[in-house]
């Protein structure tokens, strides 16, 4: 494997050229409506970290990131044939498969023998049901970077697809599934993701509120999520927190800062605060290398404290986006978010009070909500010195706790994949309706943003002319919550 020995990576699969791409989905399909304007786009760090371990395998690698830079199918397919690609691996969230789907039968119409690989969160939810198109050669299951090397050294030599982990292969017809990987246990054996092979890194803008300096570069610093939140999304990474080094961080700052001119950081880790002490020594190393940066990062409520969050102001950290989910501690405790109303008020008036911006994050639709949980939740959003909301509808994605039990609480229509945006009513508890849950998520946006110390709080963030750009940026977005449809 590229990883542990460099001279044998080059062995057996040097001729192969790979195109590895990000479907096409417009930002209105992403988000469901107009609102996809604020949501910005982030780098598509999985399938560079992919690109990255073959590149280091001496295998020819192209990155084509069809979302960013609005590709149709034709452009897609000029490429591929313009780089002469043998293997074509695409990565396909729920939301994202219905393009994924119809650009493999595209590619297949053009090439029939093309290689045509499927992975991301999708097909390691449902493997037989992705798998079930014969557009799709092979399926990469759950992490993919040494399972898709493996997988080519395979098929260069046409044979020993048993021996690769975490596939789907078909042989005669059948769909053979083999054993699954294991996780990555070291992750500071992977190489940084390959931005360098994106087209232009300034197609990533961030959220208009998410930042103060561009370029703002976002990263990745652990994988897996050791709390057991019924609705979150475990596929690929699983439950078993693994997390790089604070040595290993800071080489990868310094490579953003150096190569890619970074401003600003956003560590997009589902809980970056989940081990203080590595969270410190990457401060202390960032100060100790002079690196006076800006950055965001996505806490839980339970994993901060007064002194901490100074701490981490002092670092340069100004916005901080903790999920909430409910303001109804029986909802809480169902969906296992395992926090309570106290902690959570707690943990956003200490950020408030050390000067750090906080989003919270919401869902309604949960699978016991009901009118009175939902009004409870709003009320108490309004409660909080938050800075912003993200009020999204609950979504039951494939394999994850609720998505087993939803049928005990509501009806769930999963005919059509690009509804799963988490915008638009896949899912309708007991006793609300579609229309409800459409009404009352708009409503939430507007008692939020227009009680005055809201507008104050905002209105104190203007600075200059690029404050008032982004704030008009976020307006337009904020149209939706006035919006019929």
């Amino acid at each position: 494997m590229p990883l542990n020995g460099r001279k044998e990576a080059t062995k057996g699969v040097t001729q192969l050229r790979v195109v590895l791409i990000n479907p096409p989905i417009t930002p209105f399909e992403r988000y469901g409506s107009n609102i996809g304007k604020a949501g910005g786009r982030q780098v598509p760090l999985g399938i560079c970290y992919i690109a990255a371990v073959l590149r280091l395998g001496k295998i020819e690698v192209k990155i084509i990131d069809a979302e960013a830079e609005d590709l149709d199918y034709k452009e897609i397919i000029n490429r591929i044939k313009t780089f002469k690609a043998d293997v074509v691996g695409i990565t396909s969230t729920t939301v994202a498969f219905h393009r994924t789907l119809e650009l493999a039968q595209k590619i297949k119409e053009y090439d029939k023998d093309l290689h045509v690989v499927l992975g991301g969160s999708h097909i390691t939810a449902l493997p037989d049901y992705s798998m079930s198109f014969d557009c799709f050669d092979y399926g990469v299951v759950g992490e993919g970077e040494i399972t898709f090397y493996q997988l080519l050294q395979a098929i260069n030599k046409g044979s020993d697809f048993e021996k690769v982990d975490g596939i789907l292969f078909r042989k005669g017809g059948e769909i053979i599934k083999t054993k699954p990987r294991e996780y990555i246990k070291d992750l500071d054996m992977l190489p940084f993701p390959a931005r360098d092979m994106l087209a232009d890194i300034n197609l990533y803008p961030p959220p208009p509120m998410n930042y103060r300096h561009k370029p703002v570069l976002n990263l990745i610093t652990s994988r897996g999520c050791p709390n057991r939140c019924i609705f979150c999304d475990r596929n690929v990474f699983g439950q078993r927190y693994r997390e790089h080094s604070a040595e290993y961080v800071i080489k990868e700052i310094e490579h953003l800062v150096n190569e890619f001119g970074a401003k600003e950081l956003a560590f997009v880790d589902d809980t970056f605060t989940i081990n203080r002490k590595r969270v410190e020594r990457i401060m202390d190393l960032m100060k100790e290398r002079g690196y006076e940066l800006d950055w965001t990062c996505m806490a839980r409520v339970n994993t901060v404290t007064n002194d901490f969050l100074q701490r981490m102001k002092d670092s340069g950290c100004w916005h901080i986006s903790y999920g909430i989910e409910s303001g109804d501690q029986d909802v809480l405790d169902f969906i296992k978010k395992g926090i309570t109303l106290d902690q959570i008020k707690q943990a956003i008036k200490w950020t408030d009070e050390v000067g750090i911006n906080s989003k919270g994050f919401f869902i309604v639709g949960h699978l016991i909500d009901n009118e009175e949980t939902i009004e409870k939740t709003i009320k108490f959003a309004k409660s909080l010195p938050l800075t912003d909301v993200v009020v999204t509808i609950n979504t039951p994605i494939p394999n994850t706790d609720q998505y087993k039990i939803v049928k005990e609480y509501g009806e769930l229509d999963t005919q059509d994949w690009s509804k799963f945006s988490y915008w638009k009513p896949v899912f309708v508890p007991n006793g609300l309706s579609e229309e409800y849950l459409m009404r009352v998520q708009k409503k939430f946006y507007r008692e939020f943003y227009f009680q005055p110390k809201t507008l104050i709080k905002h209105l104190r963030q203007i600075r200059g002319f690029v404050d008032v750009k982004r704030y008009v940026h976020g307006a337009k977005a904020l149209s939706y919550a006035f919006s019929k449809s």
